[in-house]
């Protein structure tokens, strides 16, 4: 909600805070070095988006978002705070779309094939690393990373279809992946203490409920129609066709890949039969049915 680049960022390091505590406090193990790995990678990168806002300050005496917009600098300083701003793409989407976007339009023009190589990279790279995993948190973790790497080809599209759906796929991806997470970590973690893949064979047998709600949210996670992702990643991929036709046609391998890698985790899951070291608990509680099927709702 705010309108000046300094509060922005303020508000951003706040975030921090917490984030550290509940890493530290509810971790799996190793969770120490975790939450020092988060805060000092978040800490650094961030310093140069502080750098970017002190040269606004200092070339025009304020950092208030119209102010800045404004203002047409040089292309060789908006190069520069470009790169900067390139470091923190995990402030994601939003720093892009109100920081870059509308103040480097210039560098931002300039520097999107470069931009648009690392996604189509970051997409087929990770998806193959994915496929290869067995550890079912690494599994939904790493998926994660192509799918912000479509987010960034939307929102360097420069057309309002690709920002759209960026935002769009944003926001579905903010329901699925804590929905799957819920499930990996919350509920199979929590029960039986192990994360390998081939641990977990015929959940249909001994927990369907869960095995439903499972396949639901892969298929989300996939972007299959009648599902938020679905709009989200057609709008992205649609506005990347429109900018750089080659780059955005290699890129749609993403849908290929992802569903390889999500159909091949429930498939693994759900189908075959109970192994037999496997003790049986009950299904979903309803306090995990209320949580996964609130997630579930508005992502349809």
């Amino acid at each position: 909600m705010c309108q000046d680049m300094l509060s922005f960022y303020i508000y951003f390091e706040a975030s921090l805070a917490p984030l550290f505590i509940l890493i530290g406090l509810y971790g799996a193990n190793n969770r120490e070095k975790a939450a020092d790995y988060i805060l000092i990678y978040t800490l650094l990168s961030s310093l140069f988006m502080l750098i970017a806002i002190a040269v606004y300050e200092v070339l025009i005496g304020n950092t208030d978002y119209q102010a800045v917009s404004l203002l047409v600098l040089s292309l060789d300083l908006q190069s520069g705070s470009m790169l900067l701003a390139g470091v923190i793409l995990k402030l994601a989407v939003y720093a892009i779309i109100r920081l870059i976007l509308p103040t480097l339009s210039d560098a931002s023009t300039l520097y999107t094939p470069v931009v648009y190589m690392v996604c189509v990279i970051t997409i087929i790279y990770t998806s193959i690393i994915t496929l290869r995993q067995t550890d079912l948190k690494v599994i939904v973790a790493y998926s994660s990373i192509s799918h912000m790497a479509v987010c960034i080809l939307g929102i360097m599209s420069n057309n309002i279809i690709g920002i759209s759906g960026s935002l769009i796929l944003s926001i579905a991806h903010g329901f699925v992946s804590p929905a799957l997470f819920i499930i990996v970590g919350g509920i199979l973690y929590d029960r039986y203490h192990n994360r390998l893949i081939y641990y977990y064979q015929g959940l249909l047998t001994y927990m369907p409920i869960l095995a439903i709600y499972l396949i639901i949210l892969s298929f989300c996670n996939i972007g299959t129609p009648l599902s938020v992702n679905f709009i989200g990643e057609l709008l992205s991929l649609a506005g990347a066709l429109n900018r750089v036709p080659v780059l955005g046609a290699l890129a749609l391998i993403s849908v290929l890949l992802s569903a390889s890698y999500m159909l091949k985790v429930t498939n693994r899951l759900t189908g075959g039969i109970k192994t037999p070291y496997i003790s049986l608990t009950h299904d979903c509680t309803f306090r995990e049915s209320v949580l996964l099927i609130s997630l579930i709702i508005p992502t349809i």
